[in-house]
């Protein structure tokens, strides 16, 4: 659906827990289906929220993590992301990393 839409480059987040390197499926999808001149970026941005409570969490997080490709637009697209956070959470707060990295955070994290 994004893939066929899409009229200029997107960055496509990931938010929900998910197997490590689906970022890397969604983007192979995504390349597969796109139209020319359209790219994507994909971020893990894994939620760290609890139930009951997950708009406090959301605004009070006491870390947000960014995963992207060590790319130059890669880097791009977490700067972006970081600046969309950056409004409401120190970003002291906002730890960027690699994809896989970001990914497999939110499955080995426990909760506190």
């Amino acid at each position: 659906m994004i893939a066929e839409m899409s009229t200029s480059s997107k960055i496509v987040v990931e938010k929900s827990t998910v197997p490590v390197k689906a970022a890397e499926s969604i983007m192979t999808i995504l390349r597969a289906n796109h139209k020319p001149g359209v790219s994507y970026q994909i971020l893990s941005n894994p939620e760290f929220l609890a139930e009951g409570t997950a708009i406090d969490d959301l605004l009070n997080a006491d870390r947000v993590l960014i995963g992207g490709e060590d790319t130059p637009e890669g880097q791009a697209a977490i700067e972006e992301l970081s600046w969309v956070y950056g409004h409401w959470i120190n970003r002291r707060n906002i730890i960027t990393m690699n994809t896989w990295s970001s990914e497999l955070s939110k499955l080995v994290t426990t909760p506190e």
